[in-house]
C-alpha cells in the first residue's frame, strides 16, 4: 500500500488451458469469410485470416473445463493505446471519455508493468466481436504465458459490455431540457 491506497492489481500472469472471462490472447488467429458470391461455391469457401488481440468477454462459469455450458467464446478486440491514431479516440478528451464510461463501445484497460509483460493503456472494442470454438482457444492459450484481468476489473469489463448490448434505442425520446 503506497501513501494509504489500497494495491489491486489489474493483471496476472497465466499459463495453460484454462480460460476464464477477462483472458487475453495476444495474436491470436481470426477467420472471417470474404464478401463473395454465395451462389459459388468455390468463392464461398474463401476465408480471410488475420492475428488480433482478443480479450475473452464469455463468462468463465461457461468455460469450466469439463463442463462447458458454451461450445464457442465470444471475444473483443483489444487495441494498444498507440495503434489509436485518428478520431476521436486518439485525442485526450477521447480517452477520457472513455475512461468515464460515455463512449459505451469502447473500454480502457490500465497498462499492465508485469515483469516480460509490458504493456501500454490499452483499448476493448466491442463493436469488433468474435466468437472462437472453446477447443480451439484452449489450444491458442497452451502456446504461450498471457495476462488475465483480475478483479474487480474484469467484472468492471463485464459490466461496460452489458451497458453496451443493453442500449435501447426510442423511436421518440423526451425532448432535451433547456434552460
Amino acid at each position: 500500500m503506497a501513501h494509504g491506497i489500497p494495491f489491486y492489481p489489474w493483471y496476472s500472469v497465466v499459463s495453460g488451458d484454462e480460460i476464464q472471462q477477462g483472458d487475453i490472447l495476444e495474436r491470436c488467429p481470426i477467420f472471417r469469410p470474404r464478401t463473395v458470391d454465395l451462389d459459388d461455391p468455390i468463392q464461398r469457401a474463401q476465408f480471410d485470416w488475420d492475428e488480433r488481440d482478443l480479450i475473452v468477454m464469455s463468462q468463465s462459469c461457461d468455460l469450466v473445463k469439463g463442463r462447458e455450458k458454451a461450445k464457442d467464446v465470444l471475444l473483443s478486440t483489444l487495441w494498444n493505446r498507440s495503434e489509436i491514431t485518428q478520431g476521436h479516440l486518439a485525442s485526450p478528451k477521447g480517452l477520457e471519455d472513455a475512461r468515464r464510461g460515455s463512449l459505451p463501445a469502447f473500454h480502457l484497460l490500465a497498462p499492465c508493468d508485469e515483469p516480460s509483460f509490458q504493456r501500454e493503456l490499452r483499448v476493448v472494442e466491442f463493436h469488433r466481436l468474435y466468437s472462437l470454438p472453446i477447443d480451439y482457444l484452449r489450444q491458442q492459450a497452451i502456446r504461450s504465458l498471457r495476462l488475465r484481468l483480475m478483479p474487480p476489473y474484469r467484472e468492471h469489463l463485464s459490466q461496460a459490455f452489458a451497458r453496451y448490448f443493453m442500449r435501447v434505442g426510442l423511436p421518440l425520446d423526451i425532448p432535451a431540457f433547456t434552460r
